[in-house]
């Protein structure tokens, strides 16, 4: 599959996926440039660890009221729900 993105570029290969009736196209270029946390052999804790410490990092830094903590901490127990249902 051949798809032009303007006169100078070309991309040669793109991965479709069909969800919900919805149709994305990925192509080699933009997978390549996405971190990856793991692979079906092992996971990358690190990556996942260097995450964990930059949303602390920001979470300190934006809670500068009492309104601004609350969201922060609603947002991360949503999180956490998300990380629990990861595994299934």
């Amino acid at each position: 599959m051949t798809v032009k993105k303007s006169k100078s570029k070309e991309i040669t290969k793109a991965v479709v996926k069909v969800k919900e009736g919805k149709v994305e196209v990925y192509t080699k270029a933009y997978n390549d440039t996405i971190k990856r946390a793991g692979n079906v052999y092992s996971a990358n804790y690190s990556l996942i660890d260097e995450t964990i410490v930059d949303i602390k990092k920001m979470s300190r830094k934006v809670s500068t009221s009492d309104y601004a903590a609350n969201n922060v901490y609603l947002i991360l127990q949503d999180a956490l729900k998300k990380i629990t249902l990861a595994e299934k």
